[in-house]
């Protein structure tokens, strides 16, 4: 995410009218993201029942950010194979 300097540290937080808190220095805005991570990414009990699901209990240990994508109820509602289709990184759980 650091990488990417326009979206991170420019665009989003000037969206969020955060832009005056963003650090100049390379060492203190990699701090300051991962702080915004942490809070914007943080597994709640309803995510991890579903990232158990997906990746399995064992491996769901070892997650520790994530970036939710809900399903809307007015739409059709994709298969658990068809969810895998569209999102070919989750892994083949047993």
């Amino acid at each position: 995410m650091d990488a990417h300097v326009s979206q991170f540290y420019e665009w989003l937080p000037w969206t969020n009218q955060d832009l005056a808190n963003v650090p100049k220095g390379l060492e203190e805005r990699k701090k300051w993201l991962l702080a915004a991570t942490e809070k914007r990414s943080s597994i709640t009990p309803e995510i991890k029942l579903t990232v158990e699901k997906w990746y399995g209990k064992e491996q769901s240990e070892k997650i520790k950010f994530v970036e939710v994508f809900e399903i809307t109820e007015y739409g059709k509602q994709p298969s658990p194979e068809e969810i895998r289709r569209l999102f070919p990184m989750l892994p083949q759980v047993n």
